[in-house]
């Protein structure tokens, strides 16, 4: 996990200048790689090409696995971001050496051999940037699920890419490229609350997830998808293989228990200390128990959570029960101790503007663990897209197997009116002989490759990339993907595709994952329905932080996209209620206490003070905003 940024001209600079880019870039990316840099500048009189990397060292702690490497030949060059899981695996399968101890240089060998075509056999998140000396090419590949960001321009000075967009422009400003902020996305965050799905710059473009960029001088710009969503199912025979079982699982349980060890093993793969990020919830207290049993009694497990002490939507006594079971050392963030600046904290060190008041208190998180000396936080995202766990994934069951499923409604944390509704409409759909959707597999797969899932994973790399940490995402594993959805079995015999009902043991959601982790979850989390997933609630702090962030909220940069008197209303509106509304006299609230309207005020006044600060000190100077 580390930072990653490029520049290829197209008539050549001097190589002081290269390197004074360079070491912009390196500054700027300082945060996503505390533990050294590399800069390779390319070519014989002047520079035609750049590669910079900022290092955070997981695997290979020693200077043999430096960056930017190039292959033996010195033909390629790579600048890696990420993690390859099944690297050594990879290793073993073509007799590779790994004199560096990392992946990076398994990758390399690889791609020396396979070229772009490798990336379908890796197993992680990554951003890769690969320059071929030879044919005078760039290529730039992104992981499946878009995790590792790469942003990148095209303009007067030739093509540029990063890790960031603000690290990027910085740069770019050295040799007189100037970009303005993406107005059309500020509006979007006003309305919607989704300037992290777009690009925050003028010229300034995401690659997408999934995606291969290859520049050339001759050819230009060429960006292909290297990944089409589809995934092979494995028989029995080749999931005994893969897993090292002696057998065949007889139940799908116990099928899925061998997958998420197998999964998590990969990701235990460490040479610096790893923690655990614990909700209350199942997903998350399954790693740190499958970590505790797959490292044995005498390791160290660090769990860290936030907590809301008096909140309706405080979980500390689920998370004292997981930290227990594993014996593990428990570090805790209180929401009541976030303040109006954290604010200014989280735009100063992530260079974005939040979404919510989570993105914040998972920064808050990020911070204790790097205090803590931790550099591998583990999060148990994407379970709910693998297992069936979001309300949606119920309505639709619902609508099918309305009769079976009945008796087991006070399980599932959903509105049975609304699922009434959605019943009706399912029923009056097929009466008019239109096409219901419920299968698993459509529905899973838009939460997984949709916004859902990237925005969850983007802010957790985000944040932790500011804190100088690397998330890992053991649930999100190729293969375990590709058996979630089309492999799962309905009664333990027979395999169904795509079946929603598959999903849900006895009215459970995720029965089949509470199944598997039976034994290394305690029963009071195993089993547990009323968990809301990462409600993170507000303190007396943050609601006065509204009126002290007022002078972002009103700030004339902001008279371009919203109305001035509409936020001098909203505030105002804002202050009665807190002076009028006991709940805003606790320590803590969550949207769950308040109505409908008092929340939906409160994020659009949260946005807009995020936009405010974001414009006042990233962009004091900027005329465009």
């Amino acid at each position: 996990m580390c930072g990653i940024a490029g520049w290829v001209t197209f008539t050549g600079a001097p190589k002081d200048q290269m390197q004074q880019v360079g070491e912009r870039l390196a500054t700027e990316l300082l945060h996503r790689g505390p533990d050294g840099y590399g800069i390779e500048i390319f070519g014989e009189m002047q520079g035609n090409a750049l590669l910079v990397h900022r290092r955070l060292s997981i695997l290979g702690l020693g200077v043999a696995g430096s960056q930017p490497m190039l292959s033996n030949d010195g033909r390629y060059a790579i600048s890696f971001n990420g993690e390859i899981y099944n690297y050594l695996e990879l290793a073993a399968e073509y007799g590779l050496s790994n004199l560096s101890g990392t992946d990076t240089e398994i990758l390399l060998q690889l791609w020396q051999l396979q070229g772009v075509s490798v990336v379908a056999q890796l197993d992680g998140f990554f951003a890769i940037a690969i320059w071929d000396n030879l044919e005078k090419t760039l290529t730039l590949v992104r992981d499946r699920t878009g995790v590792k960001p790469i942003y990148y321009s095209l303009n007067g000075q030739g093509f540029w890419f990063c890790s960031e967009e603000f690290a990027l422009l910085k740069a770019m400003e050295l040799v007189g490229e100037k970009t303005a902020v993406n107005m059309d996305s500020l509006q979007a965050h006003f309305s919607r609350g989704d300037s992290d799905s777009r690009d925050l710059y003028e010229g300034i473009k995401t690659l997408g997830a999934g995606e291969c960029l290859v520049w050339s001088e001759l050819a230009g710009l060429e960006i292909n998808a290297w990944h089409s969503g589809e995934y092979i199912c494995l028989d029995d025979e080749a999931w005994v293989q893969r897993l090292g079982l002696k057998e065949a699982p007889s139940t799908y349980s116990d099928l899925l228990r061998a997958q998420l060890k197998w999964s998590m093993n990969r990701r235990l793969r460490s040479d610096v200390p790893l923690g655990f990020a614990v909700s209350g919830g199942l997903d998350s207290a399954a790693l740190v128990g499958l970590a505790r049993e797959l490292l044995g009694k005498e390791a160290h497990l660090h769990v860290f959570s936030v907590i809301s002490p008096g909140s309706e939507a405080d979980e500390s006594e689920y998370q004292k029960q997981v930290v227990a079971a594993v014996g593990g050392i428990w570090h805790t963030v209180d929401v009541a101790d976030l303040d109006a600046h954290d604010l200014e904290r989280y735009i100063s060190a992530t260079h974005r503007i939040p979404v919510a008041w989570n993105n914040i208190a998972h920064f808050a998180l990020c911070e204790k663990v790097q205090e803590a000396g931790v550099k591998v936080l583990f999060n148990g995202q994407g379970a709910d897209e693998l297992f069936g766990g979001y309300p949606h994934y119920y309505k639709a069951a619902f609508c099918s197997e309305m009769v079976s499923l009945w008796p087991h409604r006070k399980k599932w944390p959903i509105d049975f009116f609304s699922a009434g509704k959605q019943w009706f409409k399912y029923w009056l759909g097929i009466f008019k002989g239109q096409k219901y959707i419920d299968c698993a597999d459509v529905l899973m797969r838009a939460d997984y490759y949709g916004p859902r899932l990237n925005q969850l994973l983007r802010y957790e790399d985000r944040n932790g990339m500011a804190c100088g940490l690397e998330s890992r995402n053991p649930f999100a594993d190729n293969c375990l993907m590709a058996d979630a959805w089309l492999n799962a079995w309905a009664d333990d015999t027979n395999r169904l595709e795509g079946s929603l009902s598959s999903k849900l043991v006895n009215g459970y959601s995720k029965g089949y994952l509470r199944k598997a982790v039976e034994g290394l979850v305690p029963e009071t989390v195993l089993w547990r329905v009323d968990k809301k997933g990462f409600t993170v609630p507000a303190g007396a702090k943050t609601l006065s932080a509204l009126f002290h962030w007022e002078k972002w909220i009103l700030s004339s940069r902001l008279d371009g996209v919203s109305e001035r008197g509409q936020r001098q209303k909203a505030l105002a509106r804002a202050r009665k209620i807190a002076q009028s509304n006991e709940i805003y006299a606790q320590k803590t609230i969550t949207h769950h206490q308040l109505t409908p309207k008092e929340d939906a005020l409160l994020a659009q006044l949260f946005r807009w003070a995020a936009v405010g600060c974001f414009l006042e000190i990233l962009h004091p100077n900027s005329p465009q905003s």
